[in-house]
């Protein structure tokens, strides 16, 4: 897959199947999307455009917390089958009508043959067009467009909204649900304060990066990714009151019969599976150490066979 980081670096002479949008989570009603633009692309490339940050930011709005870096955005992308993703400076496209947004980027620039969108999508200045507008100004310029309706899950629409409140309420099954798969926290290995080690578990930390979604703090059922192992492990997320609050939020997992080197300084994710507990505070040590023993038991329970 080729990644753009313009619509001016985009050079395509075969046309285009186009999903639009922003894509943050490219949860279930998002891939429905994609997935209608790689089915209708017959010889044509199938493009993801969507922006390079969140169009509020742009727009001087509170900006919500992300679900998805690029990076991640892409390689999700990838696996559905898309063949050229464009991360478009919204900046770039925000002062185009409706109209001009069609014909100058959509049927000029991408050689567009076909363009799918979410039922709420918007575009043109100020968000004036609608899906109704896309499709009549498509149609004039030949453009066939196809409209996916939400996705639901057990009657509520998937949205990324939703699955920012399901988390932040610790209702991670949920999340996940919504998502298609498990919500990942990725990131650099980095030094702790070796608490887990001394309590006699091998411990690793991804710092949460800024402007991420931070799921509700507490202790999760999880799965880490390092150098091609899947480990299970027990991961807290909060700012240990026990041993000293942190100014920030950590992802700290408790590794499972783990035997193996030194891991700082790698890549890996975390995935979260199941909320087990919320955060707490411990008088000491030995029970810090005897509430861990209980959290594993509980992950082994829930994820190893």
């Amino acid at each position: 897959m080729n990644i753009y980081h313009s619509i001016d670096a985009y050079e395509n002479i075969s046309g285009t199947s186009v999903a639009l949008g922003y894509f943050d989570g490219v949860h279930e009603g998002h891939r429905a999307v994609i997935r209608a633009c790689i089915n209708g692309k017959g010889d044509c490339r199938a493009v993801v455009l969507t922006f390079s940050q969140s169009p509020a930011a742009a727009l001087g709005r509170p900006v919500p917390p992300s679900l998805t870096d690029n990076e991640t955005k892409a390689a999700l992308f990838e696996r559905e089958g898309i063949d050229d993703v464009i991360f478009a400076d919204f900046s770039a496209l925000r002062e185009l009508s409706a109209a001009e947004f069609v014909i100058r980027v959509l049927k000029e620039k991408l050689k567009c043959k076909h363009v799918c969108c979410g039922y709420n999508y918007r575009f043109g200045r100020g968000g004036e067009g609608d899906t109704e507008t896309l499709q009549k100004l498509c149609k004039a310029a030949g453009i066939a467009v196809t409209v996916i309706e939400p996705f639901y899950l057990d009657g509520e629409a998937a949205s990324s909204t939703r699955i920012r409140e399901l988390m932040a309420a610790g209702e991670i099954e949920h999340a996940n649900a919504m998502l298609g798969r498990r919500y990942t926290i990725r990131g650099t290995i980095v030094g702790g304060n070796h608490i887990g080690s001394s309590l006699g578990y091998p411990t690793v930390n991804i710092p949460i990066t800024d402007g991420a979604a931070v799921p509700h703090r507490g202790v999760y059922a999880s799965v880490v990714t390092v150098d091609g192992r899947r480990i299970p492990g027990a991961t807290n997320i909060g700012v240990h009151p026990t041993v000293g609050t942190s100014d920030s939020t950590l992802c700290e997992t408790f590794l499972i019969d783990y035997s193996g080197g030194d891991l700082y300084g790698k890549e890996a994710a975390c995935e979260l599976i199941a909320f087990l507990r919320p955060e707490m505070r411990f008088d000491s040590s030995e029970a810090l150490r005897a509430q861990i023993s209980s959290d594993v038991a509980r992950v082994k329970e829930q994820i190893l066979p």
